[in-house]
């Protein structure tokens, strides 16, 4: 918890150092030229997952509200408008909450993953804002990992798919010719997705979370930090 707390000051700190960087700099006006190349971002940063953290185990412990997250995505032009365009995509992302809920050697922890078909729109000076929104499919799971990589021996205790979306910002900072922009990225996503009850699926392993130790839901609040390109 400590370790994932840190690693969000971290990027908050060099977050906000970027964008006072670049609202301070007084670079050239210059107008967007219009491209059909696509746009590709990666991206990582932390988040705050609340409802993980209502979640309550048969065994003593609980889960990091807190947990880090990866992302890439790629989006190509649509539709243009006089001072804004429009891109459709697909998201790519992972992201995992520790736990002290003991297993059998080990913690367990949670991660989820998800595919989801986005919209971006982007506009503003160099269009270097955007609103994004997008909705797919999510997959988590709550499992063991013993042992030490490479002899590392993985036991899943919970799984469960559903359909979920997302709504977000996006803003870049810095870049060159605006027809092949390319430089850092910050944004902010709200995940909203329900899993339904977490319990043990499995008779033959240990009782771990029980017969139902509540409704996994979001909303996740994500933040990032990435590399964008087109």
């Amino acid at each position: 918890m400590k370790r994932i707390t840190s690693i969000a000051g971290v990027i908050g700190i060099a977050c906000a150092s970027l964008v006072a960087s670049d609202l301070a700099r007084a670079d050239e006006e210059i107008d967007w030229v219009t491209t059909s190349r696509g746009r590709y971002e990666i991206a990582l940063g932390a988040h705050s997952w609340p409802g993980i953290a209502d979640l309550q185990p048969a065994r003593d412990g609980s889960f990091d509200e807190l947990g880090f997250n990866i992302s890439m995505a790629g989006h190509w032009p649509v539709w243009r408008f006089d001072e804004s365009e429009l891109l459709l995509g697909v998201d790519l992302g992972f992201f995992s909450n520790d736990s002290n809920v003991r297993f059998v050697t080990e913690d367990v922890f949670a991660r989820a993953g998800y595919l989801v078909p986005s919209l971006k729109w982007m506009f503003g000076r160099k269009h270097r804002y955007s609103l994004d929104a997008g909705a797919g499919y999510y997959l988590v799971d709550i499992a063991e990992l013993a042992g030490d990589y490479p002899l590392t021996v993985e036991t899943e205790i919970w799984e469960e798919g559903a359909v979920g979306g997302y709504v977000g910002v996006t803003v870049d900072i810095g870049g060159g010719d605006p027809a092949r922009n390319r430089g850092v990225m910050l944004s902010f996503k709200t995940h909203f997705i329900d899993f339904g009850s977490v319990r043990d699926q499995s008779s033959l392993l240990p009782q771990t979370l029980g017969s139902n130790a509540g409704d996994l839901t979001g909303p996740v609040y994500m933040m990032q930090l990435g590399y964008r390109w087109r």
